[in-house]
């Protein structure tokens, strides 16, 4: 008896032309994935048995998987995360991938196949998608991402492809990121918030689910989407910059325009950007010696530009 070894675990993902409709593995995802079945079990406790056994029949009425999905940010990964969080169907201009969310339509985020496991068995969960999505960083580390993942069931019994793991992985890192705070849209990027920002934590909230109908199958074969808003967590220094900038945009709640860039080897980038509201500011913290202080910045729409938040990755 073969016994399954931690060290060969690997995860394999195809995107998926008709949601639900299991696709070949045509890339190796690296990372740490936790999935597991999340089935709705009929078992009855009162109906009148003649026992005092409690339960006495189980079936499974309804089947999902649930699960995490965490890795650093890579610039080659990147894409496939964020077309299953985001926004479907994006295609490169050049290199860029933009992730720019159309507020009056549809995002129609990819849904990927995905075969996982070790040495001793693979299993298959077909329509994954992300129903939430956060990219983090703090100083001397590399920017990290999350993604909550669901998908429709999981299956015993799947093969992996011959694929190999990608031959160049380049995470984005944080001491590399420039922060900018501006006033509108238009001037996004320009003014730098310098030797202010110590880590930051950017999550795209849950707005992706999957739906049932009565329809021959215990899963789901459809997604609804609904209101969503980034929610951005800073830990800023406690000087000028936030007293002048950040402080006063709380108090009149004001909207500033956030940009977060990172720039990997040659051409390879990370930029979000998003029109912010100032939530309320933590009390102050000592981190090193210096005073520090945690905001959350909540997403707003901005009707002078049409913009909310929007994320583009440049690859190799």
């Amino acid at each position: 008896m073969a016994n399954g070894l931690y060290a060969l675990r690997k995860i394999q993902v195809g995107k998926e032309t008709v949601i639900g409709t299991p696709a070949t593995p045509t890339a190796q995802l690296v990372g740490s994935l936790t999935m597991k079945p999340n089935y709705a079990v009929y078992r009855p406790d009162d109906h009148d048995t003649g026992l005092f056994s409690e339960y006495y029949r189980s079936e499974i009425v309804g089947q999902q998987a649930e699960g995490t999905f965490e890795s650093d940010f890579n610039f080659e990964q990147a894409p496939i995360l964020l077309g299953m969080a985001v926004k479907g169907g994006v295609t490169p201009s050049g290199n860029t991938y933009a992730f720019t969310p159309t507020l009056n339509a549809a995002w129609n985020p990819d849904t990927y196949t995905f075969i996982f496991g070790d040495n001793q068995q693979a299993y298959q969960i077909p329509m994954v998608f992300a129903t939430s999505l956060t990219i983090s960083g703090s100083v001397d580390d590399a920017v990290m991402v999350s993604a909550d993942l669901w998908g429709q069931k999981m299956d015993a019994g799947a093969s992996f492809s011959s694929l190999s793991i990608p031959s160049t992985i380049e995470a984005a890192k944080t001491n590399l990121a420039n922060v900018y705070v501006d006033s509108s849209w238009s001037d996004i990027g320009e003014t730098e918030l310098a030797a202010s920002v110590i880590d930051f934590s950017w999550q795209i909230t849950d707005g992706v689910e999957a739906i049932k109908y009565l329809n021959g199958q215990l899963y789901a074969d459809a997604l609804t989407e609904k209101k969503r808003h980034v929610e951005l967590d800073l830990t800023l220094a406690h000087n000028d910059n936030y007293t002048g900038t950040i402080l006063p945009a709380f108090l009149a709640q004001s909207r500033i325009f956030v940009q977060i860039s990172i720039d990997g080897s040659g051409t390879k980038n990370l930029t979000l950007q998003g029109c912010f509201v100032v939530d309320n500011p933590d009390s102050l913290s000592d981190q090193n010696g210096q005073d520090v202080i945690k905001v959350k910045l909540i997403s707003e729409y901005d009707p002078t530009s049409a913009n909310e938040w929007a994320i583009s990755v440049t690859t190799a």
